[in-house]
This record gives structure tokens, C-alpha cells and sequence, in this order.
């Protein structure tokens, strides 16, 4: 790979990273019903409407009772994903993939992607928690929201133990598993 290749792969990379980060973020607080008060809420839909409002008006929703799906969103974190693999597909390979590499790399990405938002979330938690256990910020309470789903689990797998709790740990090996999982069943390496 070329050095002009590779700069151009992580700048793609990084610039859809960001976009879809924010895409599901923005799914995670209408899922777990953050206030659209919120100020995590508040920053993540200035970036993130213009993408997604214009299909907001492709898809008609019942405005009176909002479901927890953003399907809307959804719809755009798809659409990003093609435009990714189809950019990054000509990139390193200089062709357009088959579509059924390109619904594969989509699927996996689509599996990948919250796995790894969840992932970094919790261990974020997790070093807050060794650094400043009465931290008091505004998206510790979206991380807590987000998470605590998932930690109860953990607890129910394996219980506290002499006052230490492991479910961060344990969440957190499953979610690099899949992640892991996923990017090795992958046809071809584009990320």
C-alpha cells in the first residue's frame, strides 16, 4: 500500500468513524429515552440532523407517541456504511466490490459498531471509577443510562465477589469477542 493510499484510508476511515459514531449515539439516547434536553443529547443532534431529518421526512412517524427506534437514523447509519465500503473498496482496491461482499462488510459493520461504542463506554466507566469515584458530569449519567442494561447482566453471570465487582470486565470480553468474531469472517481487509 502506498503512502497516499494508506493517508487516504485512515482519513476515510476516521471521517466515517466519526459520522457513524455520532449516528449511534444518537440511537442509543432515543433507545434508552435521554431528554432531547440533555446536553450530550443536545450536541449529538446539532451534528447529526442534517443527516438524518431529511429522511425523517421520507419516514412517517406517529410525532404524538416517538417510538425508542430511530428507524430514520438507522436508515442513514446504513446509507453511511455503503458510501464507506464502496469509497474504501475503490481506495485499496481500486474496483467496485461485489454486492454481497459489500451487504456482508455492511452487516458486520453493523454488528461491529455498537459493540464497539458499548466496549469503550464501559471502560471509560470503568477508569472513572478507579480515578474519581463521585464523578458528576452530564454524560456520565447518558454512560450510566447506556450501560447499566448491560453491567446488571454481567452481575447475573458472575455475582460480586468479596466486594469486587467483574461485570465491566466480563461485558467487556464478550462485546471484543464478537467484535473480533465479526472482523475475522470478513471476505477481504478494508478496516
Amino acid at each position: 500500500m502506498s503512502g497516499f493510499i494508506a493517508v487516504g484510508h485512515f482519513l476515510v476511515s476516521l471521517f466515517f468513524g466519526l459520522v457513524l459514531l455520532l449516528l449511534w449515539a444518537r440511537m442509543f439516547l432515543r433507545f434508552y429515552k435521554i431528554s432531547p434536553l440533555h446536553s450530550v443529547s443536545k450536541m449529538v443532534n446539532t451534528f447529526v440532523d442534517p443527516l438524518v431529518r431529511p429522511i425523517e421526512g421520507l419516514i412517517h412517524s406517529d410525532k404524538a407517541h416517538p417510538s425508542r427506534y430511530d428507524w430514520a437514523c438507522l436508515a442513514v447509519i446504513i446509507i453511511t456504511e455503503i458510501i464507506k465500503f464502496i469509497l474504501l473498496g475503490f481506495l485499496l482496491y481500486g474496483t467496485l466490490m461485489p454486492l454481497t461482499y459489500l451487504f456482508v462488510f455492511v452487516l458486520a459493520d453493523l454488528i461491529a459498531q455498537p459493540c464497539n461504542l458499548l466496549f469503550y463506554i464501559i471502560l471509560i466507566r470503568v477508569i472513572m471509577s478507579w480515578v474519581k469515584p463521585d464523578w458528576h458530569h452530564p454524560i456520565e449519567e447518558v454512560m450510566r443510562k447506556i450501560t447499566d442494561p448491560l453491567l446488571a447482566f454481567g452481575r447475573y453471570l458472575i455475582p460480586d465477589i468479596s466486594g469486587f465487582d467483574f461485570s465491566p470486565f466480563i461485558i467487556m470480553i464478550i462485546l471484543k469477542a464478537i467484535v473480533l468474531f465479526m472482523s475475522a469472517s470478513l471476505p477481504l481487509r478494508l478496516v
